[in-house]
């Protein structure tokens, strides 16, 4: 019997065009969308490949030009030479700190294509390197660019919605439900049987295209992250498929159900997500970016027009840095300057910082209101493109930004005690950093967060429910029927 049937809805769907063309719309969304994310992906790598041919280029060029640097006699400025100390700290160094896309970056870009994923390091005021950005929260870009994600949370559900709204509800209209249920279909596995049909048929190809491509073109994918993909995927359908059913279950016109979806679609997927926006936006606004960047110019000010005062608090610091018989060279004054401003910026830093974290409570907190939210924050942790991702790439950039910072303070106080910067009178500074292979490299490993199984375990579990739910409620459509045939 369930061969029949589901040779009959077959033939049934094959007569409407309709389902023609959303086989092909899946299709072709699933290929423009991996590219546009890959293409995205590929474009980070490039430059972040760039800049690591870049890096090794210059300490080549470095070590093969050392001996003849070290011959010459003529008046060399100390900002043009590679090997002077000052000259990398604040002007040569070519020092790159970045955060790789991951095999699976084309599935969602998330707010990658707005965040710095690169960045050239240099000493100078933190504020200045990786404050160059807003805090957003995950909602703020939820309509990114066309990737899997957006097809995903968008499109797939208006396309079962488009083949799914006139199931068992067009058997109803045209009398073939009661001969079915004459020759002993069962209702439930007759609409069971046609949403799962004409779901595969639009879920299926999508997810056949999209990991194909995923698999041959992403090296380094991994099958646990494939299986993260199917299983984000399915939860989601899962959640529609449910949906229909439930509104099919009431038994009104097909009018009547198509309408019903797309208010429901409206609601979850476009209402709800801008109105958690929208509160987060009200309830917790971003401190101004305007009046930081004034705090840090006033800040700059301040230390240098307190100069002493800043090199003593410095020296206070970092008392092995300080030489009683020598006065401190200028490249010192400048990092102690520099480290003055960034902790006079400390209190406006960890107001961001708050800003940043309430945000992201809010969302996590409220993402469980719509299926929408709460996937599209999955796909995103999964492609790596996540906010939490980010912030531990950005506490990378900082703890290597201090790590060059105390490098270039300690070697320059040496050379200074050494008088490498002034060996006499007229002379030319000698070569105080001959091997810039000894300068600190920024650490690429950071923590990458994974999918919570929970959230896709709550998706199931309410999806699960409003299908049994729906499974009562659509016996009540057989009662009339069979009443009818009886009399």
């Amino acid at each position: 019997m369930i061969n029949l049937l589901l040779s009959t809805e077959l033939k049934n769907l094959w007569r409407e065009k309709l389902i023609t063309w959303v086989v092909v719309i899946s299709c072709a969304c699933a290929i423009i969308a991996f590219f546009s994310g890959f293409n995205h992906s590929q474009q980070q790598h490039q430059v972040i490949q760039q800049a690591k041919i870049e890096q090794a280029m210059a300490l080549n060029k470095a070590a093969e030009g050392l001996e003849e640097r070290l011959l010459k006699t003529k008046d060399i400025k100390w900002w043009q030479d590679q090997y002077d100390l000052r000259g990398q700290a604040f002007y040569l160094m070519v020092n790159y700190a970045s955060k790789p896309p991951l095999p699976t970056s084309p599935i969602a870009t998330g707010q990658s294509d707005i965040l710095p994923y690169f960045f050239k390091m240099l000493v100078k005021e933190k504020q200045n390197i990786i404050h160059q950005y807003d805090y957003q929260h995950p909602l703020k870009l939820m309509l990114g660019q066309f990737d899997l994600s957006f097809v995903i949370i968008y499109i797939l559900p208006l396309l079962i919605i488009a083949v799914c709204f006139n199931a068992l509800s067009q058997e109803r209209q045209q009398g073939q439900l009661r001969l079915m249920l004459l020759q002993g279909a069962n209702i439930k596995t007759l609409i069971n049987m046609q949403i799962l049909l004409r779901a595969s048929l639009v879920v299926g190809p999508f997810l056949i295209i999209s990991i194909f491509l995923l698999v041959t073109l992403q090296i380094g994918i991994s099958l646990s992250q494939i299986g993260s993909y199917i299983l984000i995927v399915i939860s989601y359908t899962v959640f529609w498929l449910a949906i229909s059913v439930w509104v099919i279950s009431k038994g009104r016109t097909v009018a009547n159900n198509a309408a019903k979806l797309m208010t429901i679609w409206l609601m979850l997927v476009i209402v709800l997500p801008a109105a958690i926006n929208t509160s987060i936006n009200q309830l917790y606004p971003t401190p101004s970016r305007l009046h930081y960047l004034d705090e840090l110019r006033h800040s700059a000010d301040e230390a240098k027009k307190a100069s002493e005062k800043t090199l003593a608090a410095f020296f206070q610091d970092h008392p092995e840095l300080a030489n009683q018989n020598k006065p401190a060279d200028f490249a010192l004054k400048k990092i102690a300057s520099i480290n003055a401003i960034e902790k006079s910026m400390t209190h406006l830093d960890q107001v961001f910082e708050q800003a940043k974290n309430t945000q992201q409570t809010f969302a996590d907190n409220f993402k469980f209101l719509s299926p929408a939210t709460l996937v599209q924050a999955q796909l995103v942790s999964l492609a790596g493109n996540d906010l939490l991702r980010h912030h531990a790439f950005m506490k990378n950039v900082e703890r290597h930004h201090s790590e060059l910072q105390v490098f270039f303070s300690r070697e320059i106080a040496k050379a200074n005690e050494n008088n490498d910067f002034s060996p006499c009178s007229g002379c030319s500074a000698n070569a105080t950093l001959k091997d810039l292979s000894t300068v600190p490299q920024f650490d690429s490993k950071f923590k990458t967060q994974t999918i919570n199984l929970w959230s896709i375990l709550a998706l199931f579990i309410l999806s699960l429910s409003i299908w049994l739910y729906s499974q009562k409620q659509i016996v009540r459509i057989a009662q009339p029927q069979q009443s009818g045939v009886l009399v």
